[in-house]
């Protein structure tokens, strides 16, 4: 039961990271004194922030049909996770911190969603549409344990 516990407790401490910082940047980026910040000229920018009232790539579905989604796929999320990794007798730290990432990105949207009706978008690395901390945390953890658990079932 040790080890279960071990690996829910770093998903939840890295869910929790990257659900602050991505609402951390996003109130940020809302603030009046805020100013663009630019890396790499028309490439890689936080611009001021955007609003996207639709679901990855700006499809547009009602709001309510976007959280009843967003919590449906959350629980299955879970459901999956806890099947795969979560229940295995061993400590594992690559997954967990994974499903964490991706936990802490849904959950982030899912707030703006609920409170603001729409996601705060202000990262621009072209030719990407204008994304945000949650949508990285999202695609990354999403494509990492893709690449985890197909390297672990060879």
């Amino acid at each position: 039961m040790k080890i279960k516990t071990h690996n829910y407790s770093i998903a939840i401490l890295v869910g929790f990271t990257l659900l602050g910082l991505d609402l951390l940047t996003k109130y940020w980026v809302t603030l009046s004194i805020y100013k663009p910040v630019i890396f790499i000229k028309d490439f890689f920018y936080f611009t001021d922030f955007q609003t996207n009232s639709g679901i990855a790539f700006g499809i547009s579905l009602p709001i309510w049909l976007q959280i009843i989604g967003s919590i449906v796929i959350l629980v299955i999320l879970f459901y999956l996770a806890n099947q795969l990794f979560f229940s295995k007798n061993k400590r594992q730290f690559l997954k967990p911190v994974l499903f964490g990432i991706i936990v802490g990105g849904a959950i982030g949207n899912l707030i703006n969603r609920i409170f603001q009706g729409y996601v705060i978008d202000f990262i621009v690395l072209k030719p990407i549409p204008v994304f945000n901390i949650a949508d990285v945390g999202i695609t990354v953890g999403f494509a990492g344990l893709l690449l985890a658990t197909l390297i672990t079932k060879k």
